[in-house]
């Protein structure tokens, strides 16, 4: 692992420059999405560009102490969105959401399109909320301009 960390320094690096740029931008469309295949680095990248940016990092999987973690399958867009909105009127830290595809798996098409509209169009004092992907295949792409979107691979 340690002859990869000067690799994710330089990518944590170039992307939290990226993050930091569109921080003067008005709030919409702010969000940045880090997808690659699994193992690919993405999770050691985003927990560095959260210590740079001095932000939060959650693991939907893992942090079970997250306010965004009670069990998935019952955590609904409504809440997932009620909460997203209250962290961006009451923090201006950066939010890392690692893991993103365990919540939106257990929602309809139509759910997980409405949490991308709302994350791409957040105000308030937030940074721009980072989601992390496994999947290949993205539906950000409608939502997120194209130089907010990493893959790492």
């Amino acid at each position: 692992m340690t002859h990869y960390k000067p690799l994710i320094e330089q990518i944590s690096a170039k992307i939290s420059a990226k993050i930091k740029e569109y921080q003067t931008q008005p709030s919409a469309n702010r969000s940045f999405v880090l997808y690659g295949p699994p193992l690919s680095g993405k999770t050691l990248i985003a927990k560095e560009v959260t210590k740079r940016l001095e932000g939060k990092y959650i693991d939907l999987l893992k942090d079970k102490l997250s306010v965004l973690n009670p069990k998935l399958g019952l955590y609904t867009p409504l809440n997932f969105k009620r909460d997203i909105s209250s962290w961006a009127k009451e923090t201006d830290s950066l939010l890392v959401i690692d893991e993103i595809e365990a919540l939106l798996d257990t929602w309809i098409k139509d759910q997980q399109e409405d949490l991308l509209k709302l994350l791409s169009g957040l105000s308030g004092r937030m940074h721009s909320p980072v989601l992390i992907s496994s999947r290949i295949v993205l539906p950000y792409e409608d939502f997120i301009s194209k130089d907010r979107i990493f893959r790492v691979s």
